[in-house]
């Protein structure tokens, strides 16, 4: 049983697909070139961490020729999103994820501030003895979630995108009476003044497939 599996969730970058949000400045195949640079950003930050095994789960399937160039271009294994929602698909991509791995953390693409400390500091805590730390959004949201136990009532009935989201999963920590902690609340790409943290942040260019 490996020690810690990272779980990234990602969508294909096809326009009007994704970072849709977006949209209202840039057009749709400029919002796919974001996800997807945001995507080759988030793997170069998990494979630069030594001693972890890193799982891009992909959406629609893993077929899309982007998924593909990234198997082939990083240490990943490539495995596809199950589940009617994201909630379900977040619960079944870590319980799979915790039958092969003591430690699970599960992370978007979105939030190009999440940097390796952010990830070894979360491991560290689960190894310690919590059974949950969360990095929060500073949109109200979370941008990781690492576990060492999961429950589906973490991800049920909850409005995904909501500025809700991090208050209603601390609610059903405390109801299940798990030991958890939180980290320092980071950014988002969602909208476009989010925009501008990219100024500061360098994203690979985008891919010609």
């Amino acid at each position: 049983m490996s020690p810690a599996t990272v779980i990234i969730f990602a969508k294909a970058p096809e326009p009007g697909k994704v970072k849709t949000r977006l949209t209202t400045q840039l057009s749709p195949e400029q919002a796919a070139q974001i996800h997807e640079r945001l995507v080759l950003h988030t793997l170069n930050t998990i494979s630069s961490i030594p001693g972890i095994k890193a799982e891009l789960w992909c959406a629609p399937t893993s077929e899309h020729p982007f998924f593909r160039h990234c198997e082939e271009n990083f240490p990943i294994s490539l495995r596809e999103q199950q589940g009617e929602d994201l909630g379900q698909r977040m619960h079944q991509a870590i319980s799979d994820a915790l039958d092969r791995s003591q430690q699970c953390l599960i992370i978007g693409t979105d939030c190009p501030q999440l940097e390796s400390k952010h990830i070894l500091n979360t491991i560290e805590q689960l190894k310690a003895g919590k059974d949950c730390v969360i990095t929060p959004a500073k949109d109200g949201g979370y941008v990781m979630l690492g576990l060492k136990k999961t429950d589906a009532h973490l991800f049920s009935n909850i409005s995904w995108g909501a500025d809700s989201v991090l208050k209603e999963t601390l609610i059903r920590l405390n109801n299940l009476g798990w030991d958890y902690s939180k980290q320092e609340a980071l950014n988002d790409i969602d909208h476009p003044e989010d925009l501008a943290l990219l100024k500061h942040i360098p994203l690979p260019e985008p891919l010609d497939l």
